[in-house]
């Protein structure tokens, strides 16, 4: 196996960086598109569009909670990484289907 160019330490820094980064501006961006995406839902349900926005608003505080609690409880970086792409790519394909046409 070969041997790291950095020492455990630092591997350590990093890891705590990346899951710091991820569970801030990551939990941010995810929840941000799931806010989008619940808007755009509740507004095709029929609800005003000003109360689905409030409503979607409100559910985003819990959204990016719970984002931010499983990049932290995640084995890896990586892995809290993929969990974010994973969750964003389905949503942000639901806020381009869901969106009127111009």
């Amino acid at each position: 196996m070969p041997k790291s160019i950095f020492s455990a330490t630092a591997r350590q820094r990093w890891s705590v960086a990346s899951r710091s980064i991820a569970g801030t501006l990551g939990a941010y961006g995810v929840a941000s598109l799931a806010t989008v995406a619940l808007s755009l839902v509740l507004a095709r349900c029929g609800m005003a569009r000003s109360e689905a926005v409030t409503a979607a608003t409100l559910a985003s505080f819990i959204i990016f909670a719970a984002i931010a609690m499983t990049v932290f409880h995640a084995r890896t970086p990586a892995r809290a990484w993929r969990g974010l792409t994973i969750a964003a790519l389905p949503l942000a394909l639901a806020i381009w289907l869901l969106l009127p046409p111009r």
